[in-house]
């Protein structure tokens, strides 16, 4: 009696339609919602570790770039700021021009494997080693052998104003465009000299001074 009263109460729910699709449409709602909430989970993993990320980029190349314009805000000829990369973001790759420092990381996450590229720009010029030198006194060889005429613009062997100056501005606009192409990538795993570089001139009975920041290994 109890089996007949169940199977009459299943066939009048198979022929009420309207049960039925009630029944349907419950089913098929909890599959989208649950769906849906699968689908939020996996596209706000990858958002909040780009915008971690993003940060970590931003924090990494802004410090390069106060670190720089704190060296060039400097009065002392020569002086040199020892810079060290902290262990925590070797996995950020720098680039660095004379007008910016770039960070890039590489994320990966179930969408995909993609490029983050964060740029900061510097107040004043840079320069990084280039296909001239690689550091101060690679510099001041080159300026003695190609400009000064054995003269490497020091203070104590200053440049000839009128022949010189427009001569090492052309030089430096060259390594602006070359470094624009190819940016100095430094070794993270080596410190970085950031040193406060100037040029003197001799203008007849007058001394003049041009001064630059060097980034070098």
């Amino acid at each position: 009696m109890l089996r007949s009263n169940k199977t009459r109460k299943f066939t009048i729910f198979m022929k009420n339609e309207s049960g039925w699709a009630d029944f349907f449409i419950t089913r098929v709602g909890l599959i989208l919602f649950a769906a849906t909430l699968l689908l939020a989970a996996f596209k706000v993993y990858p958002m909040f570790q780009e915008r971690e990320n993003r940060f970590y980029m931003d924090t990494v190349a802004s410090d390069m770039a106060s670190k720089i314009e704190a060296v060039d805000s400097m009065t002392i000829p020569g002086y040199r700021y020892n810079y060290f990369f902290e262990e925590n973001n070797r996995d950020v790759k720098i680039e660095m021009s004379t007008e910016y420092v770039i960070a890039e990381v590489n994320l990966t996450s179930i969408l995909g494997e993609r490029e983050l590229i964060h740029a900061e720009p510097l107040i004043n010029h840079v320069y990084p080693p280039n296909s001239n030198w690689n550091n101060t006194s690679g510099f001041r060889k080159y300026v003695s052998d190609i400009i000064g005429n054995g003269k490497n613009g020091d203070v104590s062997s200053p440049l000839d104003f009128d022949a010189g100056k427009g001569k090492v501005e052309m030089i430096f606009e060259s390594i602006r465009k070359e470094l624009a192409r190819s940016p100095f990538v430094p070794d993270l795993n080596k410190p970085m000299f950031i040193e406060k570089v100037i040029i003197y001139y001799k203008d007849k009975t007058e001394i003049r001074e041009r001064d630059y920041v060097f980034v070098y290994q």
